[in-house]
């Protein structure tokens, strides 16, 4: 009988197993291809059947051994709940338990790949604050996953633990439209799309500077005599540049759309839960009061189509470090959701206690790299009477300007009752929300100008991220210093 209170050690159930042993075994067997078939190709005649007989010997014997080694690896894994701990042993001569309290699990991750959705499984991983890594992985079975979200949200035990039959949430559920979902990665590649165009001109150009002077001064002739010299030459440049560019974009929206296709978000009380995904199904779970931040953003493209990009920060070490950032919500018209569930229904509401913007200081900040950039551009303009490319560079001018008056436009910092907001951005405007019981340090940093300008960098740390308000009225600055520090 199937026990379902998890207060005995246990393993995981046996289809658990299967996708133990195709773990193990994938990675092997792809190499095993690769070598038949090299070794096969190489052979002729009788040699290819003795060739094959070996590859074939070869993998049965893999086959054999994966699957002792995994069933070994099932069988000393076990799990269980106890005094609100959920603890976990594995390990054959050296055993080890792990323990953690329910209360200290800071996030569930989960993932259905093709494996996992035919056996009706999930891989599992929880995660603390302890540690970067997962502390616990596990694969259970839908019926056991549900059994086990339970017990560590409510701490149920087993006489009011419900039926496999009556295992619902009472959620409100959101669903984000794939149409939606497009759009917003649509809006988000042109940027990206661009810094990969330039980063292939940067290589080209190091190749260039890498040949002989003399090899140098030919290509140059050339370019200038015959090619910029008619109308074509633009041609050829839009015929590379465009069918790249589009062909970045297109990957781009099919891994968007692969990763998060069909989102689903459940809103309880004191928990949000994400499902998306195509081929594979992940779940991630995010606490009421383990988010960080909530960091929304909209540039001109997202503005016009009237949409925005909603990205939840937790701790840095609470993150999945493999795919290197938390959940991002493309194309989403629904930050004030977020917000409501997070600050409160009152949020936009909230009374203004203290605000500051940026000066001047930010566009130097901003432009510095441009700055540098102009002054080389315009040494080697000069210097090869490479005039023809002065429009391009006035094109970079235009862009670095824009873009540092954007940034001092958009850089401010607003104390409300309940929350801080934070807005930044260049070419997109972005808007940070924290709560006080969520930042751990306040910092006011003085820079070489300060004696000159009164100027002032403010600092806020919180778990999960780092802000730095630049460029503010030292008067403004220490007030909400002040401010902050009495709050947290």
């Amino acid at each position: 009988m199937k026990i379902n209170d998890f207060s005995l050690p246990r393993r995981m159930s046996k289809s658990a197993f299967i996708i133990i042993w195709a773990q193990t075994l994938m990675p092997i067997l792809k190499l095993i291809v690769i070598f038949g078939i090299i070794s096969i190709i190489n052979k002729e005649g009788d040699d290819i059947k003795d060739a094959f007989v070996k590859v074939l010997l070869i993998s049965i014997g893999i086959i054999v051994y994966s699957a002792i080694y995994a069933a070994i690896n099932y069988y000393f894994k076990k799990f269980y709940v106890e005094n609100g701990n959920l603890i976990f042993m594995h390990g054959i001569f050296n055993k080890e338990t792990k323990s953690i309290p329910l209360q200290k699990i800071q996030s569930l991750r989960t993932k259905q790949g093709l494996i996992y959705r035919l056996l009706n499984m999930r891989g599992i991983s929880v995660d603390t604050l302890a540690s970067k890594g997962s502390e616990i992985e596990l694969i259970l079975d839908e019926y056991d996953w549900r059994l086990l979200i339970d017990k560590i949200e409510t701490g149920n035990t087993q006489e009011n633990l419900p039926s496999k039959t009556t295992i619902k949430e009472q959620v409100a559920t959101l669903h984000f439209s794939n149409q939606n979902l497009l759009k917003g990665a649509f809006c988000q590649n042109h940027l990206k799309g661009m810094i990969i165009l330039l980063s292939l001109a940067t290589a080209l150009f190091d190749q260039i500077r890498s040949v002989n002077e003399a090899l140098f001064d030919s290509i140059e002739n050339y370019i200038t005599s015959f090619v910029l010299s008619t109308s074509f030459s633009a041609t050829i440049v839009i015929a590379i540049i465009v069918p790249v560019y589009m062909a970045i974009l297109i990957l781009w929206i099919c891994k968007v759309f692969l990763q998060y296709y069909d989102m689903n978000l459940s809103i309880k009380t004191d928990q949000l839960t994400f499902e998306y995904g195509l081929i594979t199904r992940n779940t991630a779970k995010f606490s009421f009061d383990k988010i960080s931040t909530v960091k929304v953003k909209q540039n001109f493209l997202e503005k016009w189509f009237g949409c925005s990009t909603i990205m939840l920060k937790q701790a840095l070490n609470a993150t999945d470090e493999e795919k290197g950032s938390d959940i991002k919500i493309y194309g989403s018209n629904s930050s004030s959701n977020f917000l409501k569930w997070w600050l409160g229904e009152n949020f936009t509401s909230s009374e203004t206690i203290a605000s500051a913007k940026s000066g001047l200081g930010v566009f130097a900040y901003t432009v510095r790299f441009d700055i540098i950039i102009t002054t080389i551009a315009c040494c080697i303009i000069f210097s090869f009477d490479l005039y023809f490319l002065v429009g391009l560079l006035a094109i970079y001018i235009i862009t670095s300007i824009i873009k540092g008056y954007l940034a001092i436009k958009r850089s401010s910092i607003t104390l409300k009752e309940e929350y801080v907001e934070i807005s930044c951005g260049k070419l997109a405007e972005v808007k940070n929300y924290c709560k006080y019981s969520n930042i751990e340090v306040v910092r006011l940093r003085h820079t070489i100008f300060t004696p000159f300008y009164h100027k002032v960098i403010l600092s806020i740390s919180t778990n999960g991220t780092v802000f730095n308000i630049r460029s503010l009225e030292e008067k403004e600055a220490r007030k909400i210093y002040e401010l902050l520090l009495y709050k947290i």
